[in-house]
């Protein structure tokens, strides 16, 4: 199980860690919503948690903001994975693609992330 920790930029990848036994070990925003903004205290706390579990990537959905993942990433060693599609399936100049493929492309990233 130790491979297959998450930590997310937000809580939006729950059903999925759930439905193919992941498990999430933090969210950078302790919140569905991207609009909210962690405490100094949480932040510290996720460092510590991706510190001590072994945890290889942050994960992120295409478009958010990198700037405390990849403050984050500097301070534990681990990837930023920017490439996600959480709540989109597509890019914003394209057709937005079948559900079932973007279910595929976000295993196949965060498998690869994971090595």
């Amino acid at each position: 199980m130790k491979k297959r920790l998450l930590v997310t930029n937000h809580d939006a990848l729950g059903y999925f860690a759930e439905a193919y036994d992941f498990k999430i070990i933090g969210a950078i925003i302790p919140s569905v919503t991207t609009d909210a903004s962690p405490s100094a205290q949480q932040l510290a706390g996720l460092i510590d948690m991706i510190k001590h579990s072994g945890t290889r990537a942050i994960f992120l959905d295409i478009g958010e903001s990198q700037k405390l993942a990849q403050q984050i990433a500097s301070e534990t060693g681990v990837k930023v994975i920017t490439n996600l599609y959480v709540e989109s399936t597509s890019g914003p100049n394209a057709c937005a693609n079948p559900i079932i493929d973007m279910i595929k492309l976000d295993v196949t990233v965060i498998l690869d992330g994971l090595k």
